[in-house]
């Protein structure tokens, strides 16, 4: 027995599934008309707007579903914008409603949530961005790079699964993986941490972002690599800037990598104090990063 439910066949709702795919093409609507999802409710003859829409005195049959149309592409610029707040702001509303727009016609939201309307933002404006100057030197497109994929870091964290309900690491704990019998250990990172790296210190822009004067024009930082763990406790979220040695650590752990192996590795990269390894444990613990071990 099959669990997908039936299709409804009846006029209205063959009409009204025309009707979504025409207004949601992100080619306008006489290409939503011509497109395949609008054509196959309606096999059995060609049904275009004229046919399904009447027009009035000043607008056309398809000049009034382009007011929908543009309503709608609207409404997912703003869903972004809400998303990319500060990237909003630096960048101006004309030009950032240029990008989504760009966006949109790229990757149209094709589910029933705008959940994840913005999921692949970060990487477009990555792949569309002009070539830089100096090659090994992050310039300004770089920079609105990082600081959309730290905003959608942030709505992420926000948005999603965190650690109020459930079980919350007791941090004597971590204290035990002390010694051998810790070499083996794989500690279970908390649902909402994320750990993010740059080449812009878009972490403290984004605080001075928030409360700057808008009038104020916001000026790109210098570049400078940064690693921040953002994580959620008591449904606020939480930016945890990190040595880059913690960085390498920690990310090691999230991934699942036995914790003698991730020290070892760590230690590779440079000689760290057993005392200042401690002390990120004491903080991870202290700010729940991980809720358990295994």
């Amino acid at each position: 027995m099959s669990d997908t439910p039936p299709v409804d066949t009846s006029e209205l709702a063959r009409v009204q599934r025309w009707f979504q795919a025409v207004l949601t093409d992100p080619a306008g609507i006489p290409a939503g008309a011509e497109s395949a999802a609008a054509r196959q409710q309606f096999p059995e003859g060609s049904v275009g707007v004229d046919t399904l829409l009447t027009g009035s005195s000043k607008l056309t049959p398809s000049d009034r579903l382009a007011v929908y149309a543009n309503a709608y592409f609207a409404r997912l610029v703003e869903c972004l914008g809400e998303v990319f707040p500060i990237l909003k702001r630096t960048l101006g509303e004309e030009v950032f409603t240029g990008f989504a727009t760009d966006y949109l016609r790229e990757h149209p939201s094709r589910t029933y949530t705008l959940h994840l309307l913005g999921a692949r933002f970060p990487q477009f404006l990555a792949e569309s961005r002009p070539p830089r100057e100096e090659i090994d030197t992050p310039d300004w497109a770089d920079f609105l790079v990082d600081l959309a994929r730290f905003e959608w870091d942030l709505y992420e964290v926000f948005d999603g699964p965190g650690i109020e309900d459930g079980p919350r690491l007791d941090p004597t704990a971590l204290a035990a993986l002390d010694g051998p019998a810790g070499e083996s250990a794989r500690l279970i990172p908390a649902p909402c941490l994320r750990l993010f790296t740059g080449q812009f210190p878009v972490s403290d822009f984004y605080t001075q972002a928030r409360v700057a004067d808008p009038a104020v024009e916001l000026e790109m930082p210098d570049p400078q690599p940064t690693h921040v763990a953002i994580t959620r406790r008591d449904y606020v979220v939480r930016r945890l800037p990190l040595d880059p040695r913690e960085y390498h650590l920690l990310h090691a752990l999230t991934r699942g990598t036995p914790l003698g192996a991730a020290l070892e590795t760590t230690a590779e990269l440079e000689s760290v104090e057993p005392g200042r390894i401690a002390g990120w444990f004491t903080r991870w613990a202290r700010e729940d990063l991980f809720v358990g071990v295994e």
